[in-house]
């Protein structure tokens, strides 16, 4: 039976082969672990991918060419550097003898084995590019530098690397949630629930997008652009070794089709962009020049939620909204 930091190296690895994660596989081999080991498991892939720009920078300085290297010999070096960076649970000795076991090539196994020993003894480098300290593409940090409705890049970036909470309509079943060892607490900006941490299963416990489920209480349709997806990096973080400037252009495209159909249906309604990208949102609300934009600031003033209004729509901020994204209502004019 495969042990979780095997699992994680071959999801790891096959990622860096093929481009994209196979979740039936993955979770097909999660089923094999107990609870706790699952829990191991997804740490290590998901944080593996949020840090690997981070855990590369630090591997760049004991290998001349660590891209040369096997891929699955490269994965058992990021899964043993994340343990020992970032994670406290587990001893240093246990995250370097863990890693070398996943490599069985011997010639490999030494390299690994001084590799992060040397990581281990001499700690992580200080005064990183503030691109390699939040692990994010250069190019995606320059970009929002210069996105003037984001209010702070480096809170953005840090909530990128921070993993999300979920909401969950539970009302009536608190008491439920507390006997199955959840750990929530009332959202501040509806009457979900945010769950920190799941216990164990209950049975039609709703999970909803927290965004989506206060915008209805407007009472207009609501269209959801999930395109580039780089208002949800913290819950999908491969996005940071997968998207690239040409692919914000391809879901402009895709926003303002998206637009141009809806509104031919509409002249009242809420466009919902979980991208954060002036291609996706108020760059491609102006395709619609028969519709003029409707102030929501009261709207979201009153459920607490800090949102910044750019002439067509609100870029909603970092923990201080449900979720980062772009919301424009849109009226065609008369």
């Amino acid at each position: 039976m495969q042990g979780a930091r095997s699992i994680a190296l071959q999801t790891l690895s096959f990622f860096d082969t093929n481009g994209y994660i196979s979740f039936k596989k993955v979770e097909m081999a999660l089923s094999t672990l107990s609870s706790s080991d699952r829990s191991f498991c997804v740490n290590l892939i998901y944080g593996v991918l949020r840090k690997r720009i981070r855990i590369d920078y630090e591997l760049s300085r004991f290998l001349r060419k660590p891209n040369k290297l096997p891929v699955a010999v490269r994965n058992a070096l990021r899964i043993g550097i994340f343990q020992i960076m970032f994670l406290d649970t587990v001893p240093e000795y246990a995250a370097v003898n863990s890693s070398v076991n996943l490599v069985g090539v011997m010639e490999f196994r030494g390299l690994v084995n001084a590799v992060l020993r040397k990581i281990s003894d001499t700690g992580y480098s200080n005064n990183q590019p503030l691109n390699v300290f939040y692990s994010h593409p250069e190019w995606l940090v320059e970009y929002w530098r210069e996105v003037e409705w984001i209010d702070d890049v480096e809170e953005l970036l840090e909530y990128n690397q921070t993993p999300p909470t979920q909401t969950v309509l539970a009302s009536g079943k608190e008491d439920e949630l507390i006997e199955k060892g959840f750990i929530f607490d009332k959202s501040e900006y509806s009457e979900l629930c945010t769950v920190f941490q799941k216990g164990s299963s209950i049975e039609n416990l709703e999970t909803l997008d927290e965004v989506e489920y206060i915008l209805t209480e407007v009472g207009v349709p609501v269209v959801k652009h999930s395109g580039s997806l780089t208002g949800r990096i913290n819950a999908m973080p491969w996005l940071l070794h997968t998207l690239t400037r040409d692919s914000l252009d391809i879901a402009s495209h895709k926003a303002k089709t998206l637009l141009k159909s809806f509104s031919k249906e509409h002249n009242d309604f809420i466009y919902y962009s979980q991208a954060i990208t002036r291609e996706e949102n108020d760059m491609a609300i102006g395709v619609l020049g028969e519709f003029e934009s409707s102030k929501m600031g009261q709207f979201f003033s009153e459920r607490n939620i800090v949102a910044r209004f750019d002439g067509r729509g609100y870029w909603l901020q970092p923990w201080k909204a449900p979720l980062v994204c772009y919301v424009a209502r849109l009226r065609r004019k008369k």
